[in-house]
């Protein structure tokens, strides 16, 4: 399976045509993979099938080698995710890898995981652009929507738990390396005056430090936009309670450290060396708050965030924009802006009016109101349903015991419910 997985690598990349002199020959390969990438019972090494995933992208049509003629075009290669009949199980089949990949184990360094995922992302963009594998996704997301709190997470509820996953991990450790680049580039000048040996081991340092940002930004850009690309049609799911707070958090966060006062350190002598770019990012983000702004629950999350949110983020949003010319996006951001800043006044004067909640009603995970308490049947705990539904997604296990623990086994706690209802409602109508 390995020396297959290298032989297709091979030909992408030097004779590219020789799969459209296969023909229709390829669509036994696509069989072959297919068959055996998304069904672990077949083959158990997540390793593996995250290879046959990379072969996946070398049948991709885009594929031709610079400098060399192509005479032979992509025809056969197009008709094989277009015309073959089992081609729609490509869809199901890369989320199934991506999600696997979890369970590479420690042998292999953390990571090893993003590189496995880079040409799934190629080709999720490519079939998201042909109708077909749109509406399969789209169908996926909307199964995950009606499955949300069954005994094992949906798939795409897991595949958009580890995409928001990722791109925070990446995104904040290419932020770090630019910092540091930043620091180094200004020590530099005095590494002269080192000994020839300490001043070598400097440099080296300098250029491994500037290959792992080079890499944590090129990852970070390709995951925030495959984000930015599924929110064009899918929301609904996005935006449920068990996503939605974590979304919104994690653009508040990165949003206003690329746009605030933050973001002058990470200017360095050469952004493009280390493939950093600020201004695509935000308009990225942007992009995803004008795909998702239709939601009432995304717009309380955005307002909620006490981390990042001030009535400052998108001014200053707006501000960098402009400069990178996105004039388009900074004015249709105003409007978001605004029922962010109606949501956020709401929120000010209801948490006052519910300051003094008693801690029988508070989650004990997120110290929240529990507007749906629920019972964990093993360490008999009364959490929120959205807190524990967004913990399971991770990790399913009860926080408090380790014990299994899935969605259905937990018990409604409908006597303590009715009675922060009551309690919320009296405090309302004494206002």
């Amino acid at each position: 399976m390995e020396n297959l997985c290298e032989h297709l690598l091979l030909v992408k990349r030097f004779n590219p045509g020789h799969f459209e002199q296969f023909g229709p020959k390829l669509g036994s390969i696509l069989m072959m993979i297919l068959c055996y990438m998304d069904q672990p019972f077949l083959l158990k090494n997540p390793h593996l099938r995250a290879r046959l995933a990379e072969s996946l992208e070398c049948l991709l049509p885009s594929h031709e080698v610079q400098g060399q003629p192509n005479n032979l075009g992509s025809y056969q290669r197009q008709a094989l995710f277009q015309e073959h009949k089992h081609s729609l199980r490509i869809a199901e089949a890369i989320l199934h890898v991506f999600v696997s990949i979890e369970e590479t184990g420690q042998a292999v360094e953390f990571e090893q995981k993003f590189s496995y995922r880079r040409p799934m992302y190629d080709v999720i963009k490519y079939i998201w652009e042909l109708d077909v594998f749109k509406t399969k996704l789209n169908e996926l997301a909307q199964q995950a929507e009606r499955e949300i709190e069954s005994e094992q997470p949906p798939l795409f509820l897991r595949f958009l738990n580890l995409l928001i996953n990722d791109s925070i991990f990446l995104l904040d450790e290419g932020l770090n390396y630019m910092k540091q680049i930043q620091e180094k580039e200004g020590e530099r000048e005095g590494w002269i005056s080192l000994p020839p040996t300490e001043r070598a081991e400097a440099e080296r340092g300098f250029q491994h430090m500037g290959q792992l940002a080079r890499y944590h930004n090129l990852m970070g850009g390709e995951t925030i936009g495959v984000m930015e690309m599924l929110t064009s049609s899918i929301t609904a799911v996005v935006t449920h309670p068990t996503l939605a707070d974590r979304l919104a958090a994690m653009l508040n966060y990165f949003l206003k450290t690329l746009t605030g006062p933050e973001r002058k350190s990470f200017k360095v002598s050469n952004l493009e060396k280390y493939s950093f770019k600020p201004g695509e990012i935000v308009a990225q983000i942007t992009q995803i708050y004008l795909h998702l702004e239709g939601s009432e629950t995304f717009i309380k999350s955005i307002s909620s965030d006490g981390r990042s949110y001030s009535p400052s983020l998108f001014s200053m949003t707006e501000n960098v924009l402009i400069k990178v010319g996105r004039a388009d996006l900074a004015s249709a951001l105003g409007n978001i802006a605004s029922k962010v800043k109606v949501a956020n006044t709401a929120l000010v004067e209801e948490e006052e009016l519910l300051a003094d909640c008693p801690d029988e009603f508070l989650c004990p995970i997120m110290s929240i109101i529990m507007l749906d308490p629920v019972l964990l049947p093993s360490s008999k705990q009364i959490v929120d349903r959205s807190t524990i539904a967004r913990h399971l997604l991770s990790d399913q296990s009860d926080p408090f015991n380790r014990a299994p623990l899935t969605m259905d086994m937990v018990e409604q706690d409908v006597q303590l419910k009715e009675k922060v209802k009551q309690w919320v409602e009296g405090k309302k109508n004494s206002k």
